[in-house]
Formats: C-alpha cells, sequence, structure tokens
C-alpha cells in the first residue's frame, strides 16, 4: 500500500488523514509541508502566560502548529523569516494531565518531532510558577 492509494475527502476521518501522511513520509522521509494552523486557540491559562510572555520580549508565538495529529502547544516564528518556526515549546497543560499515557507519547512525539528538524523545549507549570 502507498500513500497515493488513499483517497482523502472532506469527510476523511483524522485517522485516515494520519495514515496517509505516515505513509508518505514513509515513502520519502519527508514531511508533507501542510502545516496546520488549528483553529483550537490555546489549551489553558498556562499556554497564554508562556506566549505572552514570550510576545512581551518580541517574538511571535502561534498556538497548536502541526500536522497529520502531531501539534506542538507554541511555535515560536523566526525573526527572520516569517514562515519558519525555530522553536516548538511543549507545555504540561490540561491535555497533558488528562491523558494516561501523556509521558510515553510525548516522549516519542518529541523524538520524531525534533528528526524532522524542529527544536523542542518543554516547560512544566511547577517549575513556571515557582519562580
Amino acid at each position: 500500500m502507498q500513500s497515493s492509494d488513499i483517497i482523502i475527502s472532506p469527510n476523511s476521518s483524522r485517522g485516515v488523514m494520519a495514515l496517509k501522511a505516515f505513509l508518505n513520509y514513509a515513502e520519502t522521509g519527508k514531511l508533507s509541508s501542510n502545516v496546520i494552523l488549528n483553529q483550537r486557540g490555546f489549551d489553558s491559562e498556562f499556554e497564554i502566560a508562556v506566549s505572552q510572555l514570550l510576545s512581551d520580549c518580541g517574538y511571535t508565538v502561534v498556538p497548536q502548529v502541526g500536522v497529520a495529529g502531531y501539534f506542538i502547544d507554541l511555535a515560536v516564528v523566526s525573526k527572520n523569516n516569517p514562515n519558519e518556526y525555530v522553536l516548538g515549546i511543549e507545555c504540561d497543560g490540561a491535555t497533558y494531565h488528562s491523558s494516561k499515557s501523556a509521558r510515553d507519547r510525548d516522549r516519542l512525539k518529541q523524538e520524531v518531532l525534533e528528526k524532522l528538524g524542529w527544536n523542542i523545549h518543554r516547560i512544566w507549570s511547577v517549575d513556571w510558577f515557582k519562580k
């Protein structure tokens, strides 16, 4: 089976789209360039606080950037190229705490994204609010 064998329609499930993207990645070694700016916005007040601090320091931050099920909580835009992200930030917000297997999934997600060229940084809310 090849990625070209899977036909995507507007009604296709997220799983079908992820399978097609995975097969394409397995065939080419490249992640689809169709990065999605998710319309969900921030997942927590913590993400908003981190984003606000970075914005105050002059950075442009976009929440929930990703493709094929791999979403970064916050993506920092390059000052030199507005079409490029220089850093992905993962926060331990509501989604993280509600999942039973978050640690394994986050570790694997981070490894995959780093192999695709992302710089990933994790910010723990306990550490953030202690400082």
